[in-house]
């Protein structure tokens, strides 16, 4: 699931970046004298998070970063050497008028004089926790506007299967009046017994009933998912996968023009649905 977070302090921040994956994959990048850091980090993280694939960055500010107007100090031997330049000069006169800015750029005049600042452990875990709060923070407000839209797939795939059942009812008939008019093509005379043994044959192995009250219970099952506080991602997405195949089959014996296009309305929408519910965890 796509999520950031960031927490800037004076001297470091941190930054937590989260895509979509299949399982927790977990990538640090933090600077050598923190990597004891790192078992802490991965601990704190597995304990709050299920899936993904999540970048955290621990990024230490530079002293141009952290640095304060009054944090400079001018290099005495610096000072001194263009001191002993003019006393050399023969004559004062030979000596313009010093330009204070073009001094002020010579990165060896001035020195800043900000010590190296030292970390408290369980201060910078303190505030990963913060960071890793604002993240999950992030994830369940995309959790639940997936949410909207997978009960929205759902309703809509509702609506096709009533529709769907309302013209399966006519599918045996329709197989009726189809194998009559091939057999009047033929000039024939066959035992009507026997077409309708064919027809019964034909309307039996046509029957999509089987697979319409599977995907009935399919749905009642993402349902349960989308209530439950435990992470659900696999199981919607198993679910969201024999759904299509059901959708597949039912499209396989639908014979009815009209219905077979209400097939494929529903194997669009259930292709999305599968989409939404890979990034929810």
């Amino acid at each position: 699931m796509t999520a950031f977070a960031r927490v800037q302090e004076l001297f470091y921040t941190w930054e937590i970046r989260s895509v979509n994956h299949r399982s927790l994959e977990i990538r640090l990048k933090i600077p050598d004298p923190f990597r004891e850091l790192e078992i802490r980090v991965r601990e704190e993280t597995r304990k709050m998070l299920r899936r993904g694939y999540v970048e955290i960055f621990f990024l230490e500010h530079t002293e141009d970063q952290s640095r304060t107007s009054d944090g400079y100090t001018i290099d005495a031997t610096m000072s001194q050497a263009i001191e002993k330049v003019v006393s050399s000069l023969p004559s004062k006169s030979t000596v313009n008028v010093v330009d204070v800015t073009r001094l002020l750029q010579n990165p060896n005049l001035l020195r800043n004089q900000s010590s190296k600042v030292s970390y408290d452990l369980d201060e910078l875990m303190t505030t990963f926790q913060t960071c890793l709060t604002q993240l999950i923070d992030t994830r369940q407000r995309e959790g639940q506007a997936l949410r909207r839209l997978v009960e929205e797939s759902v309703d809509q795939v509702r609506d096709l299967l009533r529709r769907i059942e309302a013209l399966g009812k006519e599918q045996p008939k329709w197989i009726r009046e189809q194998l009559l008019d091939r057999l009047r093509g033929l000039e024939k005379h066959v035992d009507p017994n026997r077409v309708a043994q064919e027809v019964a044959l034909l309307a039996q192995k046509s029957d999509f009933k089987e697979e319409q009250d599977r995907l009935t219970i399919h749905l009642q099952d993402i349902e349960r998912c989308l209530t439950s506080e435990k992470p659900v991602g696999r199981r919607l997405n198993f679910l969201a996968q024999e759904i299509l195949r059901e959708a597949n089959t039912l499209a396989a014996k639908a014979q009815v023009p009209a219905c077979a296009t209400l097939v494929i309305d529903l194997k669009v929408c259930v292709d999305q649905m599968r989409e939404q519910v890979q990034n929810i965890e």
